[in-house]
């Protein structure tokens, strides 16, 4: 199995790159989504970020993340403290959710697969004349 690390500071475009690789087939996971699912009511991060940092922390059964993260930018041991205890439980998620996903798809099969492939190695000009001829198709195949 190939895995790749999408990596990239905030604002940086993570997530679109990701949605992009997920809308071409590829099986995405998202530590993000892991994170918050962890730390969500019934999240198996609850129980332990309410016995390590308090109940203000979790006052709904979640962890209040502004409060966490306002905490633990001001103190490094807390930083610490909070990735000791995340960091292994998103790594087992992760790896279980690699371990579970499917190889992508070869080319080869995609393209035997495809009523209809388009060439992308060219001009924007080129691909709007590929994709203007297959909508063209489409309609005709769309009339009634």
């Amino acid at each position: 199995m190939f895995v790749v690390g999408l990596t990239g500071g905030i604002g940086s475009g993570k997530s679109a790159a990701a949605d992009e690789f997920a809308r071409l087939g590829a099986s995405v996971v998202d530590t993000d989504a892991i994170a918050h699912a962890l730390t969500q009511p019934g999240g198996a991060a609850v129980p332990e970020i309410e016995k390590r940092f308090g109940k203000e922390f979790v006052p709904d059964g979640a962890m209040d993340r502004k409060k966490m993260r306002d905490h633990v930018f001001a103190d490094p041991a807390a930083k610490r403290a909070l990735e000791a205890l995340l960091h292994p439980m998103i790594r087992e998620e992760s790896a279980r959710l690699i371990a579970a996903a499917r190889t992508q798809v070869t080319r080869a099969a995609r393209l035997a697969a495809a009523d209809d492939v388009i060439d992308n190695a060219g001009s924007r000009d080129a691909l709007r004349n590929q994709v203007a001829a297959l909508h063209q198709k489409y309609l005709q195949f769309a009339k009634p």
